[in-house]
């Protein structure tokens, strides 16, 4: 599953502070946060899970992608099939705000007042 998003470009990270398998990054996860949750489905998803994932997703200002991966045909790779369930607060920060493009959601930097002596 790493290696089908990253083969997109994202960059992939642990989820579990999020509660799902993996968080995406358009860009540097060091200047910018994370824009997708993604939660493995394997077989059965019960609809407490996904009503528990679907809930958080707006405090936590993200995209929730369901990933379930599949064999296929000639049985030598694996298809990965998605659903990103958006909610209106992700993945743009806030409603009044400009709204951003994916990976446009930039951390402020700390600012050392002691890195010029």
């Amino acid at each position: 599953l790493r290696q089908h998003f990253e083969k997109k470009g994202y960059r992939v990270r642990s989820g579990l502070q999020f509660g799902c398998e993996l968080v995406l990054y358009a860009d540097d996860p060091d200047r910018v946060h994370s824009d997708f949750c993604v939660h493995l489905v394997e077989g059965h998803l019960d609809w407490r899970t996904m009503q528990t994932l679907v809930r958080s997703m707006p405090d936590l200002h993200k995209t929730l992608i369901l990933a379930q991966i599949k064999e296929s045909v000639n049985n030598d790779d694996f298809i990965v099939k998605e659903l990103a369930m958006a909610t209106e607060h992700a993945p743009f920060r806030h409603k009044n705000a400009i709204k951003k493009g994916v990976g446009q959601q930039y951390k402020r930097r700390k600012f050392n007042k002691h890195a010029g002596r």
